[in-house]
This record gives structure tokens, C-alpha cells and sequence, in this order.
């Protein structure tokens, strides 16, 4: 191993930190964590929307960059998972609780693999005491979410592996 160490020493002095570490890393043995996506039987399926379902993604769409907001619930201060979910709805006539944990028990439940445009989908993330986050479904076989801090409304697939691996269920409110 050490004439692999006196490479990646020489190389490192003409890289930048980021992939010295990186070299680094490799060398050792260590790499992140792979997920591979999830198996083609439990893909969330793209699906055309209803009138209604279009209406609520048109009004999610509208409102992708806004800002991330802790317990943001408008477009003037930003917006947190629930907040979005919330103010999407209720500017769609559905009155739906503010809170994440309480949407969750909103509607009814559907399986993984009936999940459809307007759904809810919800994931436990566990990260600086949050726990759990939800988003739109839309028709292209992705979500409408703000993510977090530093981050803006987004669209994401359903199917990363990331989304797959902390998928906790669906709700639906339409």
C-alpha cells in the first residue's frame, strides 16, 4: 500500500482537498453508502391526473424555488413539507391539518403501488429532530416537497433510492 499512498501524496499536492479526500477514501476502503433502486414491482408508476389532482400539481408547480421555512405555510415567508402540503390544498378547496404527523392520518391510506397524482406521500427522515416529511404526488412519477433548510421547493422522483429506502406511506385526500 505504500506506493499507492505516494501517489495519491504527489497527486494531492495538485488537486484540490476535495478529491485528495476522496482518493483518499477510496484507497482505504471506504465509500458511501449505496442504495440501489427499488425492485421494478414496488416502482411508484407515473399515471395522467384527474381534473382535480391537475389543479392541486398546477398550484404545487406554481410554487417550485420558493424558499424552505420552518413552519412556513405561505408564499411570503417560504415553506416547510407540511406548510406546502397545507397551502396547495387549501387554495384547492381541501381542508387538510397543518402539521405532518396529523396529514399523515388525513384520508385514506394506499399502498405503495396504487399511489397516484394528488396523493400524499410521506417518509421518515430523521434529521436535526424532524422526523417526518411529506409531499404532492405528481404525474410524471415524482413528488412536490420543500426539503430543508437551505433548500427550495423541489421535484424529486419517487423512485430515488434515497425517497425509496425512507418511504413510510401514502394518503389520499382527493
Amino acid at each position: 500500500m505504500g506506493g499507492m499512498q505516494a501517489v495519491i501524496r504527489s497527486s494531492c499536492r495538485s488537486l484540490p482537498l476535495v478529491l485528495c479526500l476522496l482518493a483518499l477514501g477510496t484507497a482505504c476502503g471506504c465509500a458511501a453508502k449505496s442504495v440501489a433502486p427499488p425492485p421494478p414491482a414496488e416502482r411508484i408508476q407515473a399515471r395522467p391526473a384527474t381534473a382535480r389532482a391537475a389543479k392541486v400539481i398546477r398550484t404545487a408547480r406554481v410554487l417550485l424555488g420558493y424558499p424552505y421555512k420552518w413552519g412556513g405555510y405561505l408564499p411570503d415567508t417560504g415553506f416547510d413539507c407540511s406548510g406546502l402540503i397545507w397551502f396547495v390544498y387549501h387554495q384547492n378547496g381541501v381542508n387538510l391539518p397543518r402539521v405532518s404527523y396529523r396529514q399523515f392520518a388525513a384520508g385514506a391510506s394506499v399502498k405503495r403501488t396504487d399511489v397516484r397524482p394528488g396523493d400524499l406521500v410521506f417518509y421518515r427522515v430523521d434529521k436535526k429532530g424532524k422526523s417526518l416529511h411529506g409531499g404532492i404526488v405528481t404525474d410524471r412519477g415524482t413528488f412536490i416537497h420543500a426539503p430543508s433548510s437551505g433548500k427550495k421547493v423541489m421535484e424529486s422522483s419517487l423512485n430515488s433510492p434515497y425517497w425509496h429506502e425512507h418511504y413510510l406511506g401514502a394518503r389520499r385526500v382527493l
